[in-house]
């Protein structure tokens, strides 16, 4: 066993953790809160890399402006999605199936715009790697993992230390009560749709900067974001982050140890474990 390669690896799987918590942080969240599955949101995020790519390739644009541009799309996007999900009184499974909907149709119009060949973002970042002695750290992987960190961070906060927050964890609690309290909660819940669907809008730049784009992308992702929600326990932006960091670093270690193939095995072996010995996840619901 080469030492270097297992520190590498999970200096790799940290760093990938980064991104999986940025993912689930979203998806969590309207789960969580709102009792909506939403399969769509990793289409959302694929799709603001799409116009990531688009904005940087074309008019070049530093990709760290299309946060100026798919951050408030995805809001948006959030907050028409869950009027439409309480227009017609879509339950907590039937979202499920409406958004796997919206995912098929996103694809095929992600296909219809940028073909299905595959795009690669060459940005300025994609060259660098910071030495940290025998091991490097890529400079895009590493600013994913900041952003990871600030969203946990600047989450966390909002939903514990703001007004806002406090109604959106009553809602949570329990809906009614809290509209019977005065709380508006049909507009708190739009607000909340749009925050957490604005984070698939951050992933999608982070994704641009990493990843090799093709339209059928966020279906091998779906397995095991939905992990690392489950692991991390509905509703904690904590949660997701730190489980993140075990699935990407247990991934990450048993593809440099082993073989790719035995990767989601061991993901999704932990998971398991989680569901057999603490079923409300590491942080709780």
């Amino acid at each position: 066993m080469d030492p270097i390669l297992v520190g590498q690896s999970v200096i790799s799987g940290i760093l990938l953790g980064g991104l999986y918590g940025i993912l689930a942080s979203g998806l969590t969240l309207t789960w969580g809160v709102l009792k909506v599955i939403n399969l769509a949101h990793f289409s959302f995020a694929f799709f603001a890399a799409y116009v990531s790519y688009q904005l940087a390739a074309t008019l070049h644009w530093n990709p760290f402006l299309a946060l100026l541009v798919t951050v408030p799309a995805c809001f948006g996007v959030g907050v028409g999605l869950q009027w439409a999900l309480e227009r017609f009184r879509v339950r907590e499974f039937q979202s499920l199936l409406v958004s796997f909907g919206l995912v098929i149709i996103l694809e095929n119009v992600t296909t219809l715009i940028w073909s299905a060949d595959y795009h690669k973002l060459e940005s300025r970042y994609a060259a660098f790697s910071l030495p940290l002695g025998p091991f490097f750290i890529p400079v895009p992987e590493l600013l994913t993992f900041a952003g990871a960190i600030l969203l946990a961070v600047g989450a966390t906060a909002l939903l514990r230390r703001s007004y806002l927050g406090l109604a959106f964890r009553a809602m949570a609690q329990d809906r009614d009560v809290a509209g019977a309290f005065g709380m508006h909660t049909r507009r708190l819940g739009l607000i909340f749709s749009g925050l957490a669907t604005a984070t698939a809008g951050a992933a999608g730049v982070f994704i641009s900067l990493i990843y090799t784009l093709f339209p059928s992308q966020p279906y091998g992702w779906m397995g095991v974001v939905f992990a690392v929600v489950i692991l991390g326990g509905l509703g904690s932006v904590a949660g997701a982050f730190v489980s993140g960091l075990i699935i990407g670093v247990s991934e990450a270690v048993t593809m440099a140890l082993t073989a790719p193939g035995w990767a989601p095995l061991v993901s999704f072996g932990v998971l398991i474990l989680c569901l057999l010995f603490r079923p409300q996840g590491l942080f709780g619901r």
